[in-house]
């Protein structure tokens, strides 16, 4: 088994008391792929994104039911326009009802992802560790340096 210190956190925003039937699922596929899925609530959330020296936090959200989808509106709506802009955050948003009217905005930044209910865990845990490996791999720089430029012309 791998390293436990090794292993990436993936988010899994709680939207109710207790944990979905969905938590336990993803959990066991992306246990698989060597991550670690932790639950988090709204608030824990927002002082992880402010306060973690983590690049790239990967959040899945799913809405089965419409208490869950009204707590979703009001709570995580506005709060997500303003971390989704920071691009520290990946957002993963599953849902059995359709699209927010505002997803136009979070799709631009390419750090927002709907996916409509129901969604086979396997298929989608492996985009979610693939995603995690092209985001977590260092850039390549050219080594050559800059290349000149022109003065200001007169």
């Amino acid at each position: 088994m791998k390293n436990e210190q090794n292993q990436p956190f993936i988010f899994f925003l709680t939207l109710g008391e207790s944990l979905p039937k969905s938590f336990y699922a993803f959990d066991r596929c992306l246990r698989e792929r060597g991550f670690i899925l932790v639950p988090v609530k709204v608030d824990q959330l927002q002082m992880l994104v402010a306060s973690t020296d983590q690049t790239q936090l990967i959040v899945i959200s799913s809405v089965t039911d419409s208490k869950e989808l009204k707590f979703y509106n009001e709570k995580i709506r506005g709060l997500l326009k303003y971390i989704l802009k920071s691009k520290r955050i990946t957002f993963m948003h599953l849902s059995s009802f359709s699209r927010s009217s505002d997803m136009k905005s979070f799709s631009l930044s390419k750090n927002y992802f709907f996916f409509k209910l129901p969604v086979d865990v396997k298929t989608l845990s492996g985009r979610i560790a693939r995603y995690h490996d092209m985001k977590s791999e260092t850039k390549l720089r050219w080594p050559g340096g800059k290349r000149a430029g022109l003065g200001a012309i007169s």
